[in-house]
């Protein structure tokens, strides 16, 4: 018969593997990283773009997570939890997301309400090593949910999220774990 000592060091030994599994990928996804707390950050912390990084806190999607980013027609990069996204060919990753059209302030300039975004995982020479598309369609926040499958090995993998057209679209909440 078992023991507890044996019982608990197996059920230990299980929620380890679990929790190891489902490790967090993105570095910062909820751009609230806080200089005053953690020493050399910032909101745009593991995040970059040709263009300065955009965070603001109007109309959050929670006051207890109140930054996110906005994007135009740019890319936007994370570089990973430890750096880098450990990519292997084959394997399933979670990607979680909330998105947020942002209207323009003239009249003339509002589009339908309709954004589309090319999220991918990219290697070292920005090669796409998997890649989904969404369609943000009216004004409040929504979650999105998507799987990636890995179509080859990558050390360095970066997380890019390609911004279509000129409409403003906000971004938060940004998770990519292995499934």
């Amino acid at each position: 018969m078992m023991n507890i000592k044996h019982l608990f060091l197996m059920l230990t030994l299980v929620f380890t593997a679990i929790t190891a599994n489902a490790q967090e990928l993105i570095k910062n996804g909820n751009f609230e990283l806080n200089p005053r707390v953690e020493r050399g950050t910032s909101a745009t912390t593991g995040w970059d773009s040709r263009k300065p990084v955009v965070v603001t806190h109007v109309d959050p999607i929670s006051a207890d997570n109140p930054h996110y980013a906005v994007i135009c027609c740019d890319t936007l990069y994370n570089e990973g939890a430890g750096g880098a996204i450990d990519m292997v060919d084959g394997t399933k990753y979670d990607l979680s997301i909330a998105l947020r059209n942002i209207p323009a302030i003239k009249a003339e300039n509002r589009t339908e309400g309709n954004k589309l975004i090319i999220i991918q995982l990219i290697d070292e020479q920005c090669k796409p090593i998997a890649e989904t598309t969404i369609r943000v369609k009216g004004q409040g926040w929504q979650q999105f949910n998507r799987q990636f499958t890995a179509s080859a090995t990558c050390a360095k993998a970066r997380l890019a999220i390609i911004g279509l057209g000129c409409a403003k679209i906000a971004i938060d909440n940004v998770s990519i774990k292995k499934h």
